[in-house]
């Protein structure tokens, strides 16, 4: 006769019971902020920015902080501007050769710009916090 050994219900219930005490402690904290663990939008803005002119054209620039250092620098051979489309705004001409600095808006917030001289020569500035 074959010899069969039972396990009763206690004893598999005692040789549970421990694995599920364990998973129970390993579980994670459910009260974490996921907005804590998430990156911020863009790279981070920086406290001052060149803006390169060359062919006709301005380089595009990173967000900047309010009020930082804009430098523009004119590589090409002809005068441009740098105007916010936003009259009083910003407002400045840079001979070839030259470059200009002036602060960055205090608003947080997209300000367009553009070449008084060259119509098609345009690009934008982010403010950001």
């Amino acid at each position: 006769m074959n010899a069969v050994r039972r396990v009763g219900r206690p004893t598999r219930l005692a040789a549970v019971l421990p694995l599920i005490a364990l998973a129970a402690a390993c579980g994670g904290d459910s009260t974490e902020d996921p907005a804590a663990a998430s990156p911020p939008p863009g790279p981070p803005p920086i406290p001052a920015v060149t803006i390169t002119i060359q062919d006709l054209a301005y380089t595009r620039t990173p967000p900047i902080t309010p009020n930082a250092d804009i430098t523009v620098v004119n590589n090409d051979l002809v005068e441009h501007s740098i105007t916010s489309k936003r009259p009083g705004l910003f407002d400045h001409d840079i001979d070839p050769g030259q470059s200009v600095t002036f602060p960055a808006p205090a608003e947080i917030g997209s300000h367009p710009f553009y070449c008084r001289y060259h119509g098609l020569m345009d690009g934008w500035l982010s403010v950001r916090q």
